[in-house]
């Protein structure tokens, strides 16, 4: 659990999450090599591939991504929803900001 905590992020930076035709702007909460959690205002079924688009370095990463898990905003206590995104064949731009994301936060 602790190196889940050192991947933690702040709400600062934006994920843009494309479910179809709608997209949504979330706050990216985790990231790790594999997947990313973000903040959302709309569920999204688990095992739905999405399109996912990052700032990574100044410039925008479009990724395609499968959620994993999908709390609702609507039945969320704090009515705040979250989503964990597996990314599918993730971009060495992506892997190398998980690494560097890792390091920085376990040192």
């Amino acid at each position: 659990m602790r190196d889940r905590d050192s991947r933690r992020k702040d709400e600062r930076k934006e994920v843009v999450i494309r479910d179809g035709e709608r997209s949504f702007s979330c706050k990216l909460l985790d990231v790790s090599s594999t997947g990313i959690s973000v903040t959302i205002s709309h569920f999204i079924p688990t095992y739905k591939e999405i399109g996912v688009v990052m700032e990574i370095e100044g410039k925008p990463v479009a990724m395609k991504g499968s959620v994993r898990w999908s709390i609702d905003p609507g039945a969320a206590r704090d009515k705040k929803g979250k989503l964990g995104v597996f990314i599918i064949k993730p971009p060495k731009e992506f892997l190398d900001f998980a690494e560097k994301i890792s390091s920085s936060k376990s040192g």
